[in-house]
């Protein structure tokens, strides 16, 4: 297939197809992907959660309101290594203690985000 046939099958397909187009090397056909009026929450959760997804499909998710909603998707954004991070630290705020533990002890985060969890821990546990 040509890129702009891939393009057009990216932003009108159904979800087997845009399994298969968000794994394609083109960053057009992936960014087509998730511009797909049909894509649905759960694929979304999926490319955030999958660690070798470009910045740009992560950028386009931290720019649309309606997936950053979702705890989830927050979560996941915090946890991949592409997201800028002042959105990181921003979806931070949200998350559950459970989470921030598991933050604060993983060894797959930037350390600045780690820190940053370890400090939320600290400053929660002194209001109580």
């Amino acid at each position: 297939m040509e890129v702009a046939d891939k393009i057009k099958m990216a932003l009108t397909g159904d979800k087997e197809w845009r399994n298969i187009f968000i794994k394609d090397a083109n960053k057009l056909v992936n960014t087509a992907v998730l511009k797909n009026p049909r894509i649905t929450d759960p694929e979304v959760l999926a490319i955030a959660k999958n660690r070798t997804s470009n910045d740009e499909l992560i950028r386009l998710i931290t720019i649309n309101r309606e997936w950053v909603k979702l705890y989830e998707v927050q979560k996941a954004l915090v946890l991949h290594p592409r997201t800028p991070l002042p959105k990181a630290l921003r979806y931070m705020a949200v998350l559950t203690l459970k989470d921030l533990k598991n933050l604060a002890k993983s060894r797959n985060v930037a350390q600045v985000i780690a820190n940053n969890a370890r400090r939320m821990l600290a400053d929660k546990n002194k209001k109580k």
